[in-house]
This record gives structure tokens, sequence and C-alpha cells, in this order.
């Protein structure tokens, strides 16, 4: 029998950190270094993490702060938001064709019940937040990169042999994500400052928004997975939504959110559900859950009167 003495011990208890680090470090080498060198690898992968590539319809749901930024004052948290997006995947001879539709509802912080209205604390104004509805957006997925339709009907693409379809994919330990930036004009602004003094903010509709996917090594790698798992988190900073009244007082909105892909829709919390059943109940019907392509901005100016007072 071997005497236990101060040494033996001190020696083992030594040994046990360095022995769990190099299982780590074993685990860790045991991952695949994931390469996505080609526009048709790079398409799949993200097809795979941001949607699916089987012929189904994916869900994600994600929550976030809608925030406030006027030149020389603190930041300004106006409420809590939860979105419900919706992507049809249809495996089509040409690749993947995705409809997406979504819909956000407003609410106080902590709470799930859609906000009726509130003191805007910028300019004391009471508002009515505009649960907005988008979609139906179309894209088609090719090797080559998406192409997109425009709202009328035409189909646009930036991406071919002098300009190929890449990701920036990131890989630490068990995780792999990727991250993608866009700015610019999202649209002319479909309101004017003479009928929608309070709602105008200026002829273009500028944007800057980043989103990110994150997901598990193990499955992007697995090539029987389909549809792996998937977090997902967006920051946008814009211009003022129209029912916030701000006019063309200087500053912008930031929305930050963060959620996940729905394994199944039985995942959302019963509160949550009702939430958004409440406003948006046909993003939870079988079949297209509208005709047509809505937006906030297209539906704003037929739900809502100017607002006149100064």
């Amino acid at each position: 029998m071997t005497e236990l003495t101060r040494r033996n011990v001190l020696t083992t208890a030594s040994a046990v950190p360095v022995a769990l680090a190099a299982g780590e470090v074993r685990a860790e080498s045991a991952l695949p270094k994931l390469k996505y060198s080609t526009p048709a690898e790079n398409v799949r992968a993200f097809l795979k993490l941001h949607a699916s590539l089987a012929t189904e319809t994916v869900f994600y749901t994600y929550a976030g702060t809608l925030e406030a930024m006027v030149p020389g004052q603190e930041i300004v948290n106006l409420v809590s938001t939860t979105t419900l997006i919706r992507r049809d995947v249809e495996v089509v001879p040409e690749g993947h064709r995705i409809l997406v539709w979504e819909g956000t509802v407003y609410h106080r912080p902590g709470e799930s019940e859609a906000l009726d209205e509130f003191e805007n604390p910028l300019n004391g104004r009471t508002v009515r937040p505009f649960h907005q509805r988008e979609g139906r957006g179309e894209a088609l997925w090719t090797d080559d990169g998406p192409s997109f339709r425009r709202h009328d009907g035409e189909w646009v693409s930036r991406y071919g042999p002098h300009n190929p379809y890449k990701l920036d994919w990131h890989q630490a330990g068990e995780r792999i994500w990727m991250s993608r930036y866009s700015s610019g004009v999202y649209a002319k602004h479909p309101l004017n400052a003479e009928e929608w003094p309070l709602e105008y903010v200026g002829p273009d509709l500028l944007y800057s928004e980043k989103t990110t996917n994150n997901g598990l090594v193990r499955e992007m790698a697995d090539p029987s997975i389909v549809n792996a798992s998937s977090t997902y988190s967006m920051s946008v900073g814009m211009l003022w939504w129209p029912w916030l009244m701000m006019g063309q007082t200087p500053g912008h909105l930031v929305w930050n959110t963060n959620g996940a892909k729905l394994s199944s829709l039985d995942t959302i919390p019963d509160a949550t559900r009702q939430m958004i059943e409440s406003v948006h109940p046909y993003l939870f019907k079988s079949g297209a859950p509208w005709e047509g392509r809505y937006s906030l901005w297209t539906d704003y100016p037929k739900m809502r009167k100017p607002v006149l007072e100064i």
C-alpha cells in the first residue's frame, strides 16, 4: 500500500487542474476548424445556421430595447420589444427560396402586454406605439449567393464573379458565428413635412445595422443536420419612428435585440405567445400570413392620421 503523505497529496492536487485543462484542450482540438472557402460553401453554411437547408418553416423570437440618443443627453430607454420572425424555406431547382414575415410588439420592461400608449420622455407627448409587421421579404439563394426581390418585383443581387459571396466566420471553442453589416438609405420617407410635421424626419430613411448568428461547431460540421441551432443578435441605428412624434429633433434610435431559433412554436412561453398573437395572430397560421408586402412605412400612413399639434 502506498503511504499517503503531504507531498503525495499536494502533488496529486496540483495535477488535477492541469489534467482538466489538458482534457479541455483535447476536447477543443477534437472539434474541426471549419473553413468555408467558396461561395457555395458559405451559402450552405449560412442557410444551415440562419434558416434551414430543408423545406420547412423556421421561427425565431428575440427580445430587446428601443433606446433614444439625443446629442448632449443621456441615452434613454423608451420601450422593450418582442419580435417573432417566420421564414418559409423551400428547396427549388435553383437552390433555396425563402419567404420572410415578422411582427414586433412594444411593451414595458418585464411585462407581457402590448403597450397602447406612454409618455415619450424626450418631448412629453403621449404617443401610441405602432406594432409593425414586415414582409413578405423574398430571397433566392443559389450557389453564387443571394438574390432579393424588390418591391417592384425585380430581382437584384450584388454578387458575381467580381464580387463572390463570402461571410466573415469566427470560431472559438465549441462556438462558431458570423456577422453581417449593412447601412445606407432604407427607403424614401413616405410622409412629408407639411402634412405630417411631427412624424416626418427627413427625405431619406437612414440606417446602420449589424446582425450576428452564433451556433455550435459540432452541428455545423455534421452533414446529417440540415437545421442547426442558432442564437441571434441585432443592433440597428435608425431615424425616429414616426409614432414617437420627434419631428426634426436631432438624434436617432438604437434597437438592440437578442434571441434564438426555435425548435418549435411550443417552446415560446405562454405569456409571450399570447402577447404576440394579440397583435400579430396571422404569423402563427398555416399558409401565407398575408398577401403583398408591408412594413411600418406602408402601413403607418394608412392606419394613422397626422398629429398637427406642435
